[in-house]
């Protein structure tokens, strides 16, 4: 097939030479936004690290607001959209963390009778806890709250032999280490110290933990519950790994849902609240936008696509990558539109039905577009990876591509609409 990573990513290999952009958080974006328009006034921003890449970090715009010499241009209300992204964020946060709550259960319920019933079980939550995070991706891109845990939380690609002994490495790995001692502080201060690669926390490494490399196209992982039996130095030290990593995932969440808490004196959301609004809305129409058009498009789709390597997909251990396209494009959705975690407030599109009626229909059916392409993807991903250049399998995925991509375009040309900066590497 043709070179698809290449193709998504030669423009933001052109704009990168321009050395109007900085990388930052895995993707592109301005450190000086002058060429493509004025900027007001700096804006006050956090420092944030991580991402799946591995936690490059670098400037963020001095202003997401474009300039005009017109104090009547972009001139609207975006008041209750800003208050319903916050409530929303915290909301989706709190449904994080109590899904993440139910796994650490099922996870020390295993430890204390390690079976094959247990096991499933505690994989289960696993997939059950997902789709929840998952949502919550669309907050990311723009230096928020998120950006300072990210790399610990939900880094990927990830070296599994750098945690647990694999089929080519039985012996390898920290917890056959005999001089790693396992702690949460150990754990992290190893997380893609020398290679990013070398994921120990997060997401990913529970899912490792619990699944074990996935050595077969016919289903995910196949780790024997008899690994977690104590008496062992491996299986104990891979028992309080195990339990610290969840533990770990609790924590981040619970205070990402603090972060957002609007009611909390010093809280990032007061901080978020109290922006001029349009760079509020920048940064929310920016975290759409990335999400949709690089994060998605590329590094999760196109790059696997290309490669067609196990190793690029997101949850490979467990064979649910599938599922992450289908919440993450959700929770793009649900912040377009307003409804994040239960709760229904005025969404972007409030703003664009308005600003621009026809650029509104375009999102609109793009977003229907992409929802249809993405939940027809083959499942599990690794088969589609595996699949002929020409098969309809690889057609369809490519399509889900193309649509992403169309659909990250229509919300970067949003920007002209709402007085917003937007920038989407390749697009």
């Amino acid at each position: 097939m043709p070179d698809l990573k290449t193709n998504l990513l030669l423009g933001a290999g052109a704009i990168a030479l321009t050395q109007t952009l900085t990388l930052w958080s895995g993707a592109l974006v301005p450190a000086a936004a002058a060429a493509e328009a004025p900027l007001s006034a700096a804006a006050s921003e956090e420092g944030g690290e991580g991402g799946e890449g591995g936690g490059e970090s670098g400037g963020v715009p001095a202003s997401y607001a474009l300039a005009s010499t017109d104090p009547a241009q972009w001139s609207y209300d975006a008041s209750a959209v800003i208050d319903g992204y916050v409530a929303g964020a915290r909301g989706q946060y709190l449904a994080a963390a109590a899904a993440a709550r139910t796994l650490q259960a099922e996870v020390d319920a295993f430890l204390e009778a390690p079976a094959q019933e247990t096991l499933d079980a505690a994989r289960a939550a696993w997939v059950a806890a997902r789709p929840a995070y998952l949502r919550t991706e669309v907050y990311r891109y723009y230096d928020g709250p998120i950006e300072t845990v990210e790399g610990g939380l939900n880094a990927w690609p990830m070296n599994e032999a750098f945690i647990d002994y694999t089929k080519d490495a039985p012996q390898g790995g920290l917890i056959n280490d005999p001089a790693f001692e396992v702690s949460e502080a150990a754990i992290m201060a190893r997380n893609q110290a020398t290679d990013e690669a070398d994921v120990t926390s997060g997401w990913h490494a529970a899912e490792f933990l619990l699944w074990g490399q996935d050595l077969s196209a016919e289903g995910p992982g196949d780790r024997p519950f008899t690994d977690y039996e104590p008496g062992t130095p491996a299986a104990d030290k891979r028992r309080a790994y195990l339990k610290a990593t969840v533990g770990r995932i609790v924590a981040d969440l619970d205070g990402l849902a603090a972060a957002w808490d609007a009611n909390a004196p010093g809280s990032y959301a007061t901080t978020f609240k109290a922006l001029p609004p349009r760079e509020a809305i920048g940064r929310i129409v920016n975290g759409m936008a990335v999400m949709t058009g690089h994060e998605m498009r590329v590094e999760r789709m196109a790059v696997a696509l290309d490669s067609g390597d196990q190793e690029d997909e997101q949850s490979c251990f467990s064979d649910t990558t599938k599922m992450d396209f289908v919440y993450d494009l959700e929770g793009v959705a649900a912040v377009y539109y307003g409804r994040t975690a239960g709760q229904q407030a005025p969404g972007v599109d409030t703003l664009m039905k308005t600003l621009n009626p026809e650029r509104a229909a375009r999102i609109d059916a793009l977003f229907g577009e992409a929802m249809t392409r993405i939940n027809a993807l083959g499942d599990p991903w690794d088969r589609v990876l595996a699949s002929a250049p020409d098969s309809p399998e690889r057609a369809a995925a490519e399509a889900a591509v193309t649509t992403l991509g169309e659909l990250a375009g229509e919300m970067k040309a949003s920007g002209t609409d709402l007085g917003v900066l937007v920038q989407v590497p390749g697009l």
